[in-house]
């Protein structure tokens, strides 16, 4: 009884992991101007800027759930391998 809570928890970090590596790969890189529906900047530098920004805020939100769904799939790794030896005994 034991094994299958562990094995359906270790069912459940897991689909949290996929689902927050998914929302990590469609973060979209979008300028202020586009965000806040504006028009593009005249100013090319100022544009350039923006996106630099753009880029640099996306990579952050992507990196911050690559780190949650590692941290989550670690825990479905735990999970299922005390699953396999409470089923074992």
């Amino acid at each position: 009884m034991v094994s299958i809570a562990l094995a359906l928890f270790a069912f459940a970090t897991g689909i949290r992991s996929a689902w927050l590596w998914y929302r990590a790969s469609r973060v979209q890189i979008a300028p202020l101007w586009i965000s806040e529906g504006l028009i593009e900047p005249l100013d090319p530098t100022s544009t350039q800027a923006q996106w630099i920004v753009a880029l640099l805020e996306t990579a952050t939100k992507s990196s911050e759930l690559n780190r949650k769904a590692a941290t989550w799939t670690a825990a479905a790794v735990i999970l299922t391998t005390l699953s396999t030896l409470a089923g074992a005994f």
